[in-house]
């Protein structure tokens, strides 16, 4: 499908004074991940990409690539929150890797909307990396053409989704959609969101992380014009729960029953052997990786 990096395979990027300097594989791996998520944080990024290395040593990784100029660090004005964006240099480091591009781009339009998008889509994934569970995500649904994205997603531009998830389990596949809605909107905008994701029959579930309940209440207004009967397949988590709870909040559908939460479902989809490590996690979700607002963590070797 898409041109794969070989992760033998490194960059030359010439920087400051004519200087040339390598990017290690971790590099790369890196600027694909952040590429990928648009704002990840500094502890979302060891998360996924930095084990089992230390936490500080993730951190320098990122001062390193900082320095060169291929990411650069942000703060959200509003809440303080750091987060981690390619450069143009970086972007063309790896944008050869990506495969035809649509629309070339790398940057976010709404660091909030987006810093709960990873939070919600990615989740916990990122500390389990099952090889049976896949993700796309809404910079790839939004950078590559249509008939390059993968069998198992829509094939349709009508409407882009905020990530799409797959998860092979023991019995069948599941193919899940994400949406972040933090502030709402009148109800008759998203009756074209309810109608695209009743044509979608390739989709099990809608999972939807709302900011208050007020927003619920025009998405089942949408659904009710549109004559959606169905209580089930969109289902609804309360963002100030997600953000202390993590995968341990709880899952409501459209009769505000509460079926399970993100955790059991998830299990229950994968089946065993994964199941049961994912339902023996031990600690706080990490989930809060995404919530962490710091550019330095961890602690240098004594």
């Amino acid at each position: 499908m898409l041109d794969q990096k070989p992760p033998w395979q490194i960059n030359y990027v010439p920087t400051f004074g004519g200087r040339v300097y390598r990017l290690s594989p971790r590099d790369n791996a890196i600027l694909d991940f952040i590429w990928k998520w648009k704002i990840p944080s500094t502890s979302a990024i060891h998360e996924e990409v930095g084990r089992p290395n230390t936490v500080y040593s993730t951190y320098k990784a990122l001062e390193r690539l900082e320095r060169l100029q291929d990411i650069e660090c942000f703060q959200n004005r509003r809440d303080g929150f750091k987060y981690w964006v390619l450069t143009e240099q970086g972007f063309e480091s790896i944008k050869e890797s990506l495969g035809e591009l649509k629309e070339e781009g790398f940057l976010s339009e709404n660091p909030c909307h987006d810093r709960n998008v990873i939070a919600f889509h990615l989740g916990e994934w990122a500390t389990h990396r099952y090889p049976v569970v896949t993700h796309f995500s809404e910079q790839e649904l939004r950078r590559y053409p249509v008939d390059a994205y993968p069998e198992w997603l829509p094939k349709s531009g009508d409407h882009r989704a905020d990530g799409y998830t797959r998860i092979k389990g023991e019995k069948r596949i599941w193919r899940l959609a994400f949406e972040v809605e933090l502030s709402a909107k009148k109800s008759h905008l998203y009756n074209s969101v309810i109608q695209f994701y009743r044509r979608m029959k390739e989709l099990d579930r809608v999972y939807w992380l709302i900011g208050d309940a007020y927003i619920k209440e025009q998405i089942l207004a949408a659904k009710a014009s549109v004559k959606d009967e169905e209580d089930n397949y969109h289902l609804f988590v309360d963002r100030s729960d997600y953000e202390k709870m993590g995968w341990d909040a709880p899952v409501t559908n459209c009769r505000s029953q509460t079926l399970f939460t993100l955790r059991g479902n998830y299990a229950g989809m994968l089946g065993e052997p994964y199941a049961e490590l994912i339902r023996n996690s031990r600690g706080p979700s990490t989930v809060s990786v995404h919530y962490d607002p710091r550019k330095v963590v961890g602690k240098p070797r004594a």
